[in-house]
């Protein structure tokens, strides 16, 4: 049975915001990072407190957010960041829900 698609349903839900993606790729046994900018549309929320505390002890203090994006050009992966309103998200989970329309990463808040 297939998955139902979302996307239209997530028009009201998301914003298009101009984002920038950092990527590190490894070249000549360096890292080198790449910034990329793109919009997307996104949406932005805590992730609820009962996920928190199943996460280990010392993360738990950690701003944990879902974000949220509709089906796009850009699938990122863990350890990449993406900048939303000057603010820094390092992805540290990904859900794939591409046949539905999106994707959904939840990401920490960058303290460097």
């Amino acid at each position: 049975m297939p998955v139902p698609n979302l996307s239209r349903v997530l028009r009201g839900w998301v914003k298009k915001t101009v984002c920038t993606i950092v990527t590190k790729t490894i070249v000549n046994h360096k890292v080198t990072t790449t910034e990329t900018n793109v919009t997307l549309e996104v949406n932005k929320q805590p992730v609820p407190p009962q996920r928190v505390d199943k996460k280990p002890e010392e993360q738990r203090q950690w701003k944990w957010w879902n974000i949220i994006i509709r089906n796009g050009s850009v699938l990122l992966k863990p350890d990449d960041k993406i900048i939303i309103d000057n603010i820094t998200y390092n992805v540290m989970n990904i859900s794939n829900w591409t046949e539905s329309g999106f994707q959904k990463y939840e990401c920490v808040e960058d303290y460097t």
